[in-house]
């Protein structure tokens, strides 16, 4: 029996109070819409608006919501890893993080040449469902054309289904991103799958930015879904108080999906749960307490148990700088909850060190057997009268062993193996040359690097893709 979803912080009677207060902060409030296109659309669809506050009812929202669809195929440039979205759990890479961090220890800036090996790490491992994104920010792309260039190197290094990047301030940038989409799939493919999402965040408290605006109504328009990001850290951007910061993300949320659908009835939303424990102690907030590992499986049963849309977390999280016993500590309790909350997509599972600030390459081969291990936990056992062996129980000799049952010798590679962990004898691990997990993850790094191919385009569409970003740059 799979046993996701069985976490649940809240009664169904304290999930109608959190949708409540959150409709109510709405109604009587308000929310800041930055851009008067935004406000036109809400005003349009009957919500008062004054100024660039815009006033919504709970009808208007339930109504809303209603429209969301409960999953959705994510497809992909190769069709075998199209992700189900609302089902089971896909992981995608990690987003923003600023520094790279190398097999000794030393943290830099990181570049072009990082960013397509992050991509060639994605497709190779097995957890990893999507790829693309904007996991670090290469200081050597143009600022221009910084993210067609990521998505150049997401479609030449990964045939699974890409995220947009997060570097595309105004539209016309959004529309020369969907221009190297229509190269690949012809525009009549894009307009009539879904194929990738933009990321866009509020600013908490209550307010949306002109980024943000224009991010939902330019991929809604172009039939993309959209993922909101609300991400207030609790006693800085929200009350100090977790509850109340769950409340704040909510009504920031359902705001945002509220203008994705009067753009677009019926256009896939992803509510993420990024919110933060603010750790005033030291004037920083932790993405990797326990306090946010609550918050977060509170927002995932909203999404699951209340709206029934799929849920997003950003989770399997480390304020570690180091791959080391508190990185491993801190990714499987930030994970794992949110696996056992029932979390559907989750974000910077992969990769990310130092409270969402520095990718590692060696923690990106660790990551992916830390989530193979959740997965394989979470999916349960199975409860039937072969896997109760009874023959081979009713048939033993007492004081004896099962190693040459036919049973056995059928069924023992039926189990969870690990792909980096060391399961050898004190004895073997020493002669092998005492090597520590990381280790190993670096030499999967190196192998992985080395086998890659150059590009997975053909080159016809490499070159269209390149000359089409040149051209963009010659102005």
């Amino acid at each position: 029996m799979n046993i996701a979803g069985q976490v649940k912080l809240m009664t169904p009677d304290q999930l109608a109070t959190v949708h409540e207060r959150a409709c109510r902060l709405l109604t009587e409030k308000g929310i800041v819409f930055e851009t008067d296109a935004a406000c036109e659309i809400f005003k349009k669809n009957g919500c008062k608006v004054e100024g660039n506050t815009v006033y919504i009812t709970q009808d208007v929202v339930d109504k809303c919501v209603s429209q969301i669809p409960k999953s959705f195929i994510m497809d992909a440039p190769n069709p075998d890893r199209a992700v189900t979205i609302g089902e089971g759990i896909a992981i995608h890479p990690a987003g923003g993080e600023v520094t790279i961090q190398d097999y000794k220890g030393a943290r830099r800036e990181p570049t072009l040449n990082d960013f397509a090996n992050l991509q060639k790490l994605y497709q190779a491992l097995e957890n990893v469902n999507i790829a693309g994104y904007e996991p670090i920010s290469a200081v050597d792309a143009p600022e221009d054309t910084r993210a067609l260039w990521y998505a150049y190197h997401s479609f030449r290094n990964s045939d699974k289904p890409l995220l947009s990047p997060m570097s595309m301030e105004t539209i016309q940038k959004k529309e020369e991103f969907f221009d190297l989409f229509n190269i690949y799939f012809g525009k009549e493919y894009v307009d009539n799958h879904y194929l990738t999402w933009h990321t866009v965040c509020p600013n908490s408290p209550l307010f949306w930015s002109e980024f943000g605006c224009e991010g939902i109504q330019v991929y809604a328009e172009h039939n993309q879904p959209i993922c909101i990001v609300s991400a207030p850290m609790s006693g800085i951007t929200s009350p100090v108080f977790l509850l109340s910061t769950l409340i704040l993300t909510m009504a920031e949320s359902l705001a945002g999906m509220c203008l994705a659908q009067f753009v677009k009835p019926g256009i896939p939303v992803i509510m993420s749960a990024s919110l933060t424990y603010g750790y005033l102690r030291s004037a920083s907030w932790e993405c990797s307490s326990p306090d946010t590992s609550l918050m977060l499986a509170a927002s995932i049963q909203m999404c699951k148990d209340f709206y029934k849309i799929p849920s997003r977390a950003q989770t399997g999280v480390t304020s570690s700088k180091a791959n080391d016993y508190q990185a491993g500590m801190e990714t499987m309790q930030s994970f794992l909850f949110s696996a056992l909350a029932g979390v559907n997509i989750t974000s910077q599972s992969v990769s990310s060190l130092s409270n969402l600030m520095t990718v590692s390459l060696e923690k990106t081969i660790l990551d992916d057997e830390l989530i193979s291990r959740v997965r394989w936990m979470i999916d349960g056992w199975k409860f039937n009268e072969e896997q109760m062996g009874w023959d081979d129980l009713m048939n033993c000799t007492p004081s004896s062993d099962f190693l040459t049952n036919d049973s056995t010798l059928e069924h023992f590679r039926d189990y969870w193996a690990p792909t980096v962990s060391d399961w050898t004898s004190s004895d073997e691990w020493e002669e092998n040359g005492k090597k520590d997990a990381e280790e190993r993850a670096h030499e999967q790094v190196v192998k992985i690097l080395e086998e890659a191919p150059e590009s997975i385009l053909d080159p016809e569409t490499d070159k269209a893709m390149y000359d089409y970003i040149k051209k963009l740059e010659r102005g």
